[in-house]
């Protein structure tokens, strides 16, 4: 009996660390964030950096996958204590059919199953199309995703991006990149 409480024990302890240990999504902590990735069996520690346009910090990570290169990144507040935003840049020279509800391993190979779920789950709200790049949007329960497909491959490679926001973004991301749209076709830095 005391051995098949240690096993449920340690069942019910695997359990609860995989559904509350740490995380990456937007609203938590840098720490927190940095301590997922330094957790993660894919990627590499978070390395920090510095914008060259907004001098705003952020963040970096790599994972090899067997069908390409994922580089996980996050954006902090101007205090740089909060995650704002996490995007996932993958590059293959392989078929894919980029980031759909569909289409979720890429993601569920870095992200945790909140985040596929409710992405699965989003609806779609705008597309914002330039000359070299397509924007969608999506709304989900908890979180807004924007998608990006680079239409242009380099070398073979073709390159795409799915991005967590928090859901108050949503609008004023599609307005601003809307209002970019109407300036130029290719797109504002």
């Amino acid at each position: 009996m005391k051995r098949y409480l240690i096993s449920l024990t340690a069942v019910f302890a695997l359990a609860c660390n995989l559904n509350s240990s740490a995380s990456a999504i937007p609203g938590d902590s840098v720490q927190t964030v940095k301590n997922w990735a330094k957790q993660h069996s894919l990627l590499s520690p978070l390395n920090r950096g510095i914008a060259e346009l907004s001098g705003l910090p952020f963040y970096t990570s790599q994972a090899k996958l067997p069908n390409g290169t994922v580089v996980f990144s996050m954006s902090p507040d101007r205090q740089d204590k909060i995650s704002q935003r996490e995007t996932i840049a993958f590059a293959t020279a392989q078929a894919f059919p980029g980031f759909t509800r569909q289409n979720l391993d890429v993601i569920r190979q870095i992200f945790n199953r909140r985040i596929v779920s409710d992405f699965r789950a989003s609806r779609y709200v705008a597309k914002v199309d330039y000359a070299f790049v397509e924007n969608r949007y999506f709304r989900g329960s908890q979180f807004a995703y924007q998608t990006a497909t680079f239409k242009q491959a380099q070398n073979g490679q073709k390159f795409y991006h799915f991005t967590v926001i928090p859901l108050k973004d949503l609008e004023a991301i599609i307005q601003g990149d809307r209002q970019c749209r109407s300036r130029s076709a290719n797109g504002c830095e």
